[in-house]
């Protein structure tokens, strides 16, 4: 059976992830640990983390992902938001650690009026000190697809590859999200499109790296480098692209997470529509 989960809120106790994923048969969750428009931190008390590794152990829910902030911009090069950035990614890692948590998913960096390779160059820098700091051993770092808006390092599959390829000693690996790479100029809808970005992912040796897609469709169209996510089908993608990832040999070993608008039952909506997809 293929995993399909859901972006679930983590608001007023980290635990009640469990509950809200159970809610609409998700078979894996996706979360933040903070804020994702905020800096502020929040200490967790001892008793909210038992009650965490109590439900993980309880609800058999799997994987499950932590995405970080959306603040962060590892390839800045304002020396306070760099500095502040890769403290808030370490931070944010030893609490998933300690929470057991399997994936953390990051939005790598903007170049922001810089060339590409230093913004490259700025995130390995992050990277290095970042993996000096930590030894991980319960969470891989997954460096995230995106769509290639306001000079985002990650919007092709080589960029990905770049970032990881020092690192591949490390628990590191990559996540593909279906709107952004449909975005970026990877025609996944079609099947010459797809087998063409599967040959791609296997050329760069991403796919064993390949841990997590993010499921959603796309409001914009091919290539316009604009990141707005869409329900399964009601989007530019639509549901041919996912039915060609749903039932791929390699693809389908993977948890299929959405992080489509939350509105009324759509969480429950598209889970099911995903399943429908699957022969």
């Amino acid at each position: 059976m293929v995993n399909i989960g859901t972006h679930v809120s983590s608001s007023k106790s980290l635990d009640l992830v469990f509950e809200r994923g159970k809610e609409v048969e998700a078979s894996s969750i996706q979360f933040f640990i903070r804020s994702p428009r905020s800096w502020a931190w929040i200490e967790r008390t001892d008793e909210e983390k038992e009650r965490f590794l109590q439900k993980k152990n309880e609800y058999k829910i799997y994987p499950l992902v932590v995405h970080a902030s959306y603040l962060f911009n590892l390839a800045s090069f304002e020396e306070e938001l760099y500095k502040k950035s890769i403290e808030s990614v370490i931070q944010e890692l030893e609490l998933c650690e300690e929470l057991k948590i399997d994936y953390y998913v990051i939005h790598a960096g903007k170049s922001k009026g810089n060339s590409k390779k230093q913004a490259i160059d700025r995130i390995l820098g992050a990277f290095e000190e970042i993996f000096s700091r930590l030894n991980l051993k319960n969470t891989t770092f997954l460096v995230e697809t995106l769509a290639g808006q306001s000079g985002e390092v990650g919007a092709t599959l080589e960029e990905v590859y770049t970032l990881i390829k020092p690192f591949e000693n490390e628990k590191i690996g990559a996540c593909l999200d279906t709107c952004h790479i449909f975005a970026s100029g990877y025609q996944i809808n079609t099947y010459e499109g797809f087998n063409s970005f599967k040959k791609e992912v296997i050329d760069y040796n991403l796919l064993e790296k390949t841990k997590v897609i993010h499921c959603n469709d796309s409001k914009a169209p091919f290539n316009s480098k604009k990141d707005r996510h869409e329900h399964i089908g009601k989007g530019f993608i639509g549901l041919e692209g996912f039915r060609m990832f749903l039932n791929d040999d390699d693809f389908n070993k993977l948890p299929f997470i959405l992080e489509t608008p939350k509105e009324g039952d759509m969480d429950r909506v598209n889970i099911n529509l995903l399943k429908s997809l699957i022969k």
